[in-house]
């Protein structure tokens, strides 16, 4: 997604990408290389909106990306008090909790192989979950989530705001989607479970610097049915400030 978001920023320069929805409509192959093809739709003094598919060759288009840019401008602004100042206590801070990576240190041996790179090693984005949840326990739980969420260097070039949207972008369904397994007595990781993202979108609301903030990134799960399960997200800052909102649906099955 981050990188057909790439393409988008650099198709129509001169405007921001405020939204965006991918679908993914084949399994790709990490050996292969991947073509981005990207179009402009329409494009008007205040708004443009680009399309993008991403090919490989021998598999086809495995990836569909619509997304709208627009000129910066001021206008009205509010933030609907339903969690009260924003952030609920139950979210703690990135200080009471520890990364991902430290929590999954004594488990590498659970962790399949192709995935333990990403938990073996500090990563370039560090997460902070606010409970660690094993994905292979077979736990029901309710459908809720919290990250938070901060780079652990400082980003080259600085302010800017493309880097930091591809950066969300690319963090933005690490655990979104298992918030929709969590109701049920089953792991994201069992062999029983066949999970797979459909579609996912993202709102971008207000400018945000990973380099020198933590976001936490609070998801829940509203419904599953059919074989699919549905997951939103929010991006809040330290200051209780809405920056950006995720939604994710995709397979959940169980193998029979």
């Amino acid at each position: 997604m981050a990188q057909a978001l790439s393409a988008v920023q650099q198709l129509v320069p001169d405007k921001a990408v405020h939204e965006f929805g991918c679908h993914f409509l084949l399994a790709g192959d990490v050996k292969q290389s991947v073509k981005f093809e990207a179009d402009i739709m329409m494009s008007g003094r205040s708004f443009s909106v680009v399309h993008v598919r991403a090919k490989q060759e021998g598999v086809g288009v495995i990836l569909s990306m619509s997304a709208s840019l627009q000129t910066p401008e001021q206008g009205l602004e509010h933030q609907f008090a339903h969690r009260g100042a924003g952030l609920r206590k139950e979210w703690l801070s990135p200080d009471q909790c520890k990364s991902t990576h430290e929590y999954m240190q004594p488990y590498l041996r659970n962790i399949p192989e192709t995935m333990r790179p990403l938990y073996e090693f500090e990563q370039p984005l560090e997460v902070r979950p606010t409970e660690f949840i094993k994905p292979w326990d077979p736990v029901k739980l309710q459908p809720t989530r919290c990250f938070w969420i901060k780079a652990r260097q400082q980003l080259l070039p600085t302010n800017n705001q493309n880097l930091q949207n591809l950066l969300l972008t690319y963090i933005s369904d690490w655990g979104l989607l298992e918030t929709s397994v969590f109701p049920h007595p089953t792991g994201m990781w069992s062999k029983q479970m066949q999970m797979a993202s459909l579609n996912h979108s993202i709102k971008f609301h207000r400018p945000f610097d990973l380099s020198k903030e933590w976001l936490c990134h609070a998801m829940h799960s509203p419904v599953s049915g059919g074989g699919r399960g549905y997951a939103v997200g929010e991006f809040w800052n330290e200051r209780g400030e809405l920056v950006a909102s995720s939604s994710q649906e995709g397979l959940i099955r169980e193998r029979k």
